[in-house]
């Protein structure tokens, strides 16, 4: 079983047509979902069976999220889902039992992902498109494809056991979360995969390019923050 994260702030259309399908799912355990706006909670997650519902007062960012889901849940698999993404739900077992303790974290590869219309990436799916993948293992230091920082994927759909999973430092809210758990990772000499052939639909960033002064305020002050691999590795 898996417990499945998801922060949001209501703002995309996609977790609409992607909580029902993981509430449906027989491997998925929970979906908890932090709520870092409850003045536009969707009423409609209430009618779903998994859902651990975590509202909170104020919005307290991604990363912080994400420790935070982690830490209520259930299951020593995890899934971490953005609530812009749609992904085919097919390839949800084939990911699961992949998952172990000794193994870092998964993430779609950049060709898995699209802007496709919702009515599109069905037309997909049911091609069978997304619903067998593969895995590859990634190394930054030393494979060219990937030099220099992991790719965008990690931070929008991540897949990792709980013994994977470290804890984000509080000064990260938005952004370097996932190479956080990338890099140590590998500093415990674990390697990292990249999922191959699968299918995710996402708007990218719905939140963080949103034109709200709080977020562009932290977004700035983070990018001022020095962070490099030299740090953990």
């Amino acid at each position: 079983m898996i417990s499945v994260i998801v922060p949001t702030m209501w703002r995309a259309p996609h977790y609409k047509k992607m909580l029902p399908l993981l509430d449906k799912h027989p491997l998925v355990g929970e979906i908890i979902v932090i709520d870092n706006d409850t003045s536009q909670t969707d009423q409609s997650i209430f009618d779903l069976k998994k859902i651990v519902y975590l509202p909170q007062k104020e919005n307290i960012y991604v990363n912080p999220a994400w420790n935070l889901g982690v830490s209520v849940s259930k299951y020593d698999k995890l899934c971490i889902l953005n609530d812009d993404c749609l992904i085919n739900p097919s390839c949800l077992t084939q990911i699961i039992w992949k998952i172990s303790p000794d193994k870092g974290i998964f993430g779609f590869s950049e060709l898995s992902y699209c802007g496709y219309s919702f009515e599109t990436f069905d037309q997909l799916c049911s091609m069978g498109f997304g619903s067998s993948v593969e895995f590859e293992e990634v190394d930054v230091r030393n494979n060219k494809k990937y030099s220099g920082l992991p790719h965008f994927s990690y931070g929008s759909v991540m897949f990792l056991h709980k013994q994977s999973y470290y804890t984000i430092p509080e000064k990260f809210k938005i952004y370097f979360g996932d190479l956080f758990i990338f890099l140590m990772n590998l500093k415990h000499k674990k390697i990292n995969y990249t999922i191959e052939d699968g299918l995710v639909c996402t708007n990218m960033s719905s939140t963080s390019t949103s034109k709200n002064p709080q977020i562009e305020s932290q977004i700035e002050y983070e990018g001022k923050i020095s962070f490099s691999e030299k740090d953990l590795l």
